[in-house]
């Protein structure tokens, strides 16, 4: 019976997860009309399934233990918490407070499934808490899942860059004109660019790890599908997706520090970038982007590019030969790591401190540049400046409910222009009649909508999973891959926000992970037990 039980919930997990990770970005019920309606229906339909499958797996196992006598004894041991993490308890309490924050709404409405086009609501959280769980518990390790996912990954990634590229192989744009705002800011199955921005934060650092922990000719395709996934980032037509490649590439470097064989790997990795941007300018590749990102892409797209490419590629033969010469790693020591984590904080410190200057004094502000994204002002960042301001500011004034609670799950929009009388217009180069549905920062948007409590829960998930298998990538690599995407979405959703089609995607990434972990830590205690 347990052994049919494990059985079952297993298959369950891994069709759960094909589901959402593979099925769901590629899903399209009537091209780009009503997608993001779609998208949520085929969330919503698939997680319900599959959790009252798991849930009645898990009573009717938890029934028959019950008649056998073992189920109240282990109770009574207090074995009902054996086996959690601080990320499950994070997970559990992001759960709890958003019920509360429903509970507390003035607008249940639209708190229970979401703002329309949004839908991140209530049930949304909590089918994202439910499929963590899921997956957590019962995924298993198969090639053939992976491989899925990994062939999903590749189309979406490989459509986007084909789709800037003028090419329409599913005919989603027939009837566009190559000027009109669909054209240029729908991008492959996911739609939105922030939508597909999203995507690609979570998705491509995985493209990158399988071409950095490769090994034999695996190398090649998997070289070949990173190229195409950083591509796809360039492209894309969200800046913030530049500042989650940053961010994945940094999680990486910090990885790849402690052998010389792997700092090898991450400048492989590394020459992805110039070589893409070189070839775009070698073969002058004619873009079709939005308005707003159009000349800057294309001031990206130089020959000076050959320099980084050629340095990056003579530096890494050079370091091979030594290493294959020699014999000698001169990164097993830790001092490398050491002083490439000084230099980080140097640098991070550098930049908070000249950004704070250029607020405060118009002299260092020109001295930098007088480049626009360094003055934080109402238009800064597409007008995110004005709306994180209001933001901010009516947070405060939601009362003591609304700051512990928020205003209810999704419920931004309906309390700035209701309540707060939210004065701001969208952008120009939005669609006509466009509103702020949300604060366009995943962080700032959750402290709004379910308060203080729901925000450093949600908050407290993230950070307790990185640190988490931050202590573990010794014993697995794989943790490598769980925080390059926990860190890229983290830092695009600083000027980004939650959808149903990314969230899921990161909650079952790091519910692959802690499933790892788990299974770490129960090797461990077999062998000390």
């Amino acid at each position: 019976m347990k052994t049919k039980y494990a059985g079952f919930q297993k298959t369950v997990a891994s069709a759960y997860l094909l589901s959402i990770f593979a099925a769901l970005p590629l899903y399209m019920r009537d091209g780009f009309y009503m997608l993001a309606d779609a998208k949520y229906l085929f969330f919503r339909s698939v997680s319900m399934i599959f959790l009252l499958l798991w849930l009645s797996g898990a009573a009717l196992s938890g029934v028959c233990r019950w008649r056998r006598g073992h189920f109240p004894g282990e109770v009574r041991r207090g074995r009902t918490w054996d086996g959690h993490s601080g990320t499950d308890g994070f997970a559990i309490c992001f759960a709890l407070f958003s019920v509360l924050s429903y509970v507390f709404s003035a607008y249940k409405d639209t708190a229970f499934t979401g703002f329309s086009g949004w839908y991140m609501g209530l049930l949304t959280q909590l089918f994202l808490v439910g499929g963590y769980f899921l997956v957590s518990r019962w995924h298993e390790r198969e090639k053939m899942v992976s491989g899925i996912v990994w062939i999903s990954v590749t189309a979406v990634c490989l459509l986007g860059v084909l789709n800037r590229m003028g090419y329409d192989p599913l005919g989603t744009y027939e009837g566009m004109d190559w000027w009109e705002w669909n054209r240029r800011n729908l991008i492959s199955t996911v739609g939105n660019i922030n939508w597909y921005c999203g995507y690609l934060v979570v998705a491509v650092p995985l493209l990158l790890y399988c071409f950095w922990a490769g090994e034999g000719w695996k190398r090649i395709p998997a070289g070949a599908v990173a190229f195409v996934g950083t591509a796809a980032i360039f492209l894309q037509g969200s800046a913030s997706g530049i500042v989650g490649l940053g961010a994945m590439y940094a999680v990486l470097l910090f990885a790849s520090l402690k052998e010389l064989r792997l700092l090898l790997r991450f400048l492989e990795t590394v020459l992805l970038l110039p070589l893409f941007c070189f070839l775009a300018w070698l073969i002058r590749m004619d873009l079709i982007l939005p308005y707003d990102i159009e000349e800057i892409v294309e001031r990206i797209f130089t020959p000076f590019w050959g320099i980084p490419l050629w340095l990056l590629a003579v530096g890494a033969v050079a370091l091979r030969m030594i290493y294959v010469r020699t014999g000698k790693d001169c990164l097993k020591d830790g001092r490398a790591l050491r002083a490439v984590s000084l230099l980080g904080a140097v640098l991070v410190l550098g930049a908070v401190l000249v950004l704070a200057g250029c607020q405060i004094s118009d002299e260092i502000w020109r001295f930098f540049g007088g480049f626009s994204f360094l003055r934080l002002d109402s238009a800064w960042g597409s007008g995110r400046g004005a709306v994180w301001t209001a933001a901010w500011k009516g947070f405060w004034r939601s009362g003591f409910t609304g700051c512990l609670y928020g205003v209810g799950p999704d419920c931004f929009a309906r309390y700035f222009y209701e309540q707060e009388s939210l004065a701001l217009q969208a952008p120009i180069l939005w669609e006509e009649g466009s509103i702020y549905a949300n604060a366009h920062n995943e962080w700032l948007n959750m402290l709004v909508n379910q308060g203080i409590l729901g925000a450093a829960a949600y908050l407290g998930f993230f950070l307790s999973a990185f640190a988490r298998f931050w202590k573990r990538r010794e014993g697995n690599p794989r943790m490598t891959a769980g925080m390059m995407a926990v860190a890229a979405y983290g830092a695009n959703q600083f000027f980004s926000f939650g959808q149903v089609v990314a969230t899921p995607l990161i909650f079952l990434v790091i519910a692959v992970c802690e499933k790892e972990c788990r299974r770490i830590d129960g090797e461990k205690e077999r062998l000390h037990g």
